[in-house]
């Protein structure tokens, strides 16, 4: 018979026992469900679940075999771009008869990533009629360009040593400060300023953390079986709510606003950014990203002190379904912001007074993107992006349709893309003595001497295809879009930002000191069409009229002459621009020797 002892300690260790597996399940399931979890754990949780969804927003279009494919194998690659744009629509005035849907362009290229090989032949057709080729080649090292129609030659750049290239063209220090002596064009500029999945946890996990050291537990509710439409169709969920007021909401913004302004993550993000800007502008973007985040930042923080009375109340609520985030609000009594992310469709709804004024909506799935903008704010519009593709071992097709309304109007572009794997690269295309002129192997002089033929025959011909396409079309276009404002048209010289600066760099290129008469020439032939006047200032100094597209063939040809004659001497020349920004005379000094 067993002892009392025994039988004492028999109990002991069962009821330990007992103890340690109802303990094992309860750390279970507080570890791995949302049993005996505060209601401010849950909150903070599925809120920071949002995560996921963004990182899945970061990702829509996906790399597929095939993209990986042609990596490593030379491809083929044919693209059709066509516009359509219609008036007056769904009226007994509709129409689509104007010279923007009788253009079209095509792309054929040739790739072959192992070999650092790219070549791309772009036309631009009117009823099937070509009205411009340029064609764009890139052979190890070497990037070139060719405007077929104007020269046979392409204009080739070494990507090496580019800092030194442009400051012999030109440029100064300062603009090419942010300029690399070498660019990777493998880069992919959306790859690099995305944030990376660990920079999202942690944002998500700071800011959140910031929500609950700053709010009471008695702030957040649970609700059951509440239902949530996504998509036309309902679903049960749990909702975490986190009721504040107005002024705990202020306080807990002013917080995440500070942390925001020191916010290693977000401030070197913006740093890249910068960069990248620099490198695009050639140092010419006068933006500091960095100070005028900040800047803004204190600004609001100054707002909120200022309003930080009332009674209001802001309600953010987030809904779980089977262990997910399906949907988060933010509710106040003016607006409602909600974002939806559910099986590959994500939708942000803004509603002002009942009413939506902004939905944004982007599904993803299987071989299909669409993405949707819709503002009825002020007036209706639109603007929707479809990409669908089908792909085998060998080809893929890939179609991409944007439509973008305003009341009325609607413009319509399509794409079409055919990607095929090609074994044996045909007809490759190379760079010779015969076809291609490489600045960076030319002297000063020569170098600016081609620039200036190209910019000004670049030019010519820009002019005579806008009259070709009717460009006016085009310009009234992108006026009723908004994508141009009228500001934009100069109201002295009646041309637009893009032209303006166009017509300017084409004498900013001419700017320089210790120039010899030979090259002044030279310049002077290159811009001769905008050249009007000449007045001798003094022995020393000459001005020199500029007035786009009018010339006076007598001035130039006695500008010519004179620096024919006295090609060894050396000149310092200048520009001077008009009320509106334009060049208007060219100041040319002779360097007298001291």
């Amino acid at each position: 018979m067993m002892t009392r002892k025994k039988r004492i300690t028999l109990i002991i260790v069962i009821v330990v026992l007992v103890l340690l597996i109802i303990g094992g399940i309860f750390t279970f399931l507080y570890l791995n469900t949302d049993m005996f979890k505060s209601n401010q754990t849950l909150f903070v949780k599925y809120l920071g679940k949002n995560s996921e969804n963004i990182q899945d927003l970061q990702n829509i279009i996906n790399k597929t075999e095939y993209d990986e494919l042609l990596k490593t194998n030379p491809y083929n690659v044919t693209s059709e771009i066509k516009v359509n744009y219609t008036q007056n629509v769904g009226t007994t005035e509709e129409n689509n008869n104007n010279s923007i849907n009788q253009l079209k362009m095509t792309i054929e290229g040739q790739t072959d990533n192992n070999n650092n090989y790219d070549y791309r032949n772009i036309k631009l057709l009117k009823n099937d009629e070509q009205v411009m080729q340029n064609e764009i080649l890139h052979t190890s090292n070497n990037y070139g360009i060719k405007f077929t129609d104007l020269f046979n030659q392409y204009v080739v750049v070494e990507n090496e040593n580019l800092k030194d290239l442009l400051k012999r063209i030109g440029y100064t220090d300062e603009q090419i400060e942010f300029v690399p002596n070498s660019i990777d064009f493998s880069d992919n500029i959306i790859e690099e300023i995305k944030f990376s999945n660990e920079d999202i946890e942690s944002l998500i996990n700071k800011y959140a953390s910031i929500i609950t050291q700053n709010i009471g537990e008695t702030s957040f509710q649970r609700q059951k079986n509440q239902v949530v439409e996504i998509n036309g169709q309902n679903y049960l969920a749990n909702a975490y709510s986190l009721v504040l007021t107005k002024e705990q909401l202020n306080n807990v913004y002013i917080n995440i606003l500070e942390n925001l302004k020191e916010d290693e993550i977000i401030l070197n993000k913006i740093d890249e950014i910068q960069n990248k800007i620099n490198q695009l502008t050639l140092g010419e973007n006068n933006q500091d990203l960095k100070n005028e985040f900040t800047q803004k930042i204190d600004l609001t923080i100054g707002r909120i002190r200022q309003t930080n009375i009332g009674t209001e109340e802001t309600k953010i609520i987030v809904y779980e379904n089977n262990g997910e985030t399906i949907s988060t609000s933010i509710q106040t009594q003016e607006y409602q912001i909600s974002l939806n992310c559910l099986n590959g469709y994500n939708e942000l709804v803004f509603n002002e007074n009942d009413t939506v004024t902004y939905k944004i909506t982007i599904e993803n799935v299987d071989n299909k993107l669409a993405i949707n903008i819709e503002n009825n704010k002020n007036q209706k519009n639109s603007l929707s992006i479809e990409r669908t593709y089908e792909e085998n071992d060998k080809k893929k097709d890939e179609n991409y349709k944007v439509l973008y309304e305003i009341d009325d109007r609607r413009l319509e572009a399509n794409i079409n893309k055919t990607i095929e794997i090609a074994p044996i690269m045909e007809n490759a295309q190379v760079f010779n003595n015969d076809n291609a002129v490489v600045l960076n192997n030319l002297e000063d002089s020569m170098m600016k001497e081609i620039i200036n033929r190209v910019q000004t025959g670049l030019n010519e011909k820009i002019e005579t295809v806008k009259q070709q396409i009717n460009y006016q079309d085009i310009e009234q276009m992108l006026k009723d879009f908004e994508i141009m404002q009228n500001s934009e048209i100069l109201s002295s010289s009646g041309i637009t930002e893009t032209e303006k600066n166009r017509f300017n760099s084409s004498f900013e290129l001419l700017k320089g000191e210790d120039l010899s008469g030979k090259d002044i020439s030279a310049s002077i032939q290159s811009v001769k069409n905008n050249l009007s006047t000449v007045e001798i200032v003094n022995n020393n100094e000459l001005k020199i009229g500029v007035s786009r597209n009018q010339s006076n063939e007598e001035n130039v040809n006695v500008l010519i002459n004179f620096f024919d004659e006295n090609q060894n001497e050396k000149y310092d020349i200048d520009v001077k621009y008009d009320e509106n920004g334009l060049v208007n005379q060219l100041i040319i000094k002779e360097v007298k020797d001291e």
